[in-house]
């Protein structure tokens, strides 16, 4: 008798265990498969799909095409970010890119000169800790909406940019963080994520599946989740904005530029190549299905190229840009204006009807008319790592402390602990 005994009593701590390790399903209904038309309307709801919105023949779609950086905007970068300030797209609007913006370093009079001239800024953490192990992957919602909320309220403060006009979201590393990820999204009315990399769904990995386009998780995603945690619950109205992976020159998949290999030294020494590269990923996907096409890259990658005395990233990249100029139907914009046409899709035709991707022929006066260069020591609660710290500021005067996690407006004095960054 002892052994049935046992048995079951095995069976039901296995049962609760698996229920304790189940992920919460926050809505009934997120198992249902959605239905465009049916239990999802634009512009508020709009379903995975491989092909374009709103029923438009591939002919009137525009390509987009995104290109983004991440990390901190400096007086090393600056430059080359305004390198491509006179390039335009077929309605003779300036192209524009988003930038996704950690902390450290920072020059926040430059990221509002970036926002003055049509660009986007989004959010990539405080802190960008390296600790994916220890930090990020195991990081709940208050960990994930405190780093949003608190670089949220510093780029706010600092570069002058309206909170509402901060939309989008990327994790460090890619680590996409699952549900607790995507509530503090939700809980802090951010717009959309671009974190989750997708290798299926690309025009390249396998024939019969196309590129995905961007779409909102009112219902459990399709998509393949290669770094970090898939969510599973229900976020009406939070967009997700694919990264489709790259087909480097091994055949094998990237998502930034950075880990794109060569198959030799040529992504670093010849601008051919890398331009013949970028070309390549492009024509696959504006011959298949036209989803936006991103390049997404850290500003370090062209400087590992400048610290081995070659420019070659550089040209191939403005190379690649200025092809693509040459293109009637190609349209390099933002994150944002690319969510904006998703909403409201329409034809290269009528495309100044997507108020977002129209223009004003005048740039909007600065709203930095001084930048303010703080200089914080030890003695203003640093990362202790460090001995001091400057930063270039729209706004007076000084804090007193380093603004940080917690301390968004340097007004507290809250020592930053070690392994902070």
């Amino acid at each position: 008798m002892l052994r049935p005994l046992l048995c079951c009593l095995l069976l039901a701590l296995l049962a609760g265990v698996l229920a304790l390790a189940a992920p919460e399903i926050k809505d009934e209904d997120v198992r249902e498969e959605c239905e465009q038309g049916r239990n999802c309307f634009q512009p508020d709801c709009l379903c995975p799909a491989v092909q374009p919105p709103g029923g438009l023949d591939l002919a009137d779609v525009p390509q987009f095409v995104v290109l983004t950086f991440d990390d901190a905007v400096t007086e090393l970068n600056s430059d080359f970010y305004l390198n491509f300030k006179d390039l335009k797209n077929p309605n003779q609007c300036r192209i524009t890119m988003t930038f996704f913006l950690s902390h450290l370093y920072t020059d926040y009079s430059m990221v509002n000169e970036l926002y003055r001239l049509g660009h986007e800024i989004a959010l990539h953490s405080v802190t960008h800790k390296s600790d994916v192990q220890e930090y990020w992957r195991p990081a709940n919602e208050s960990v994930w909406l405190q780093e949003m909320q608190d670089l949220k309220t510093i780029v706010a403060r600092n570069a002058k940019v309206p909170e509402e006009d901060i939309k989008g979201w990327r994790a460090p590393f890619l680590e996409v963080g699952g549900d607790e990820m995507f509530r503090a999204i939700e809980t802090l009315g951010l717009k959309y994520d671009s974190s989750w990399t997708t290798l299926k769904y690309t025009n390249w990995y396998e024939e019969t599946i196309p590129a995905l386009w961007p779409y909102t998780l009112d219902y459990l995603s399709p998509q393949d989740c290669p770094v970090g945690t898939c969510p599973v619950d229900s976020y009406p109205g939070t967009w997700v904005m694919p990264m489709l992976d790259l087909n480097d020159n091994t055949n094998q998949p990237c998502a930034m530029l950075d880990t794109c290999q060569g198959a030799g030294d040529e992504l670093l020494n010849d601008p051919v190549a890398v331009e013949a590269f970028m070309k390549r990923n492009f024509l696959i996907n504006y011959y298949n299905n036209k989803a936006p096409f991103g390049l997404y890259v850290h500003h370090s990658w062209f400087y590992e190229g400048t610290l081995n005395h070659t420019l070659a990233r550089q040209q191939g990249y403005t190379n690649f840009l200025l092809w693509l100029g040459t293109l009637d139907d190609v349209f390099v914009v933002s994150l944002d204006r690319v969510m904006a046409w998703m909403k409201n899709p329409k034809p290269i035709s009528e495309i100044n009807d997507v108020d977002e991707l129209s223009c004003s022929p005048f740039d909007p006066d600065t709203s930095c008319r001084t930048a303010y260069n703080y200089r914080f020591d030890t003695s203003n609660n640093i990362p202790p790592e460090l001995f001091e710290v400057y930063m270039k500021t729209c706004t007076p005067p000084q804090p007193p402390y380093f603004p940080w996690l917690n301390n968004p407006f340097g007004m507290e004095d809250i020592p930053i602990p070690p392994g902070s960054t």
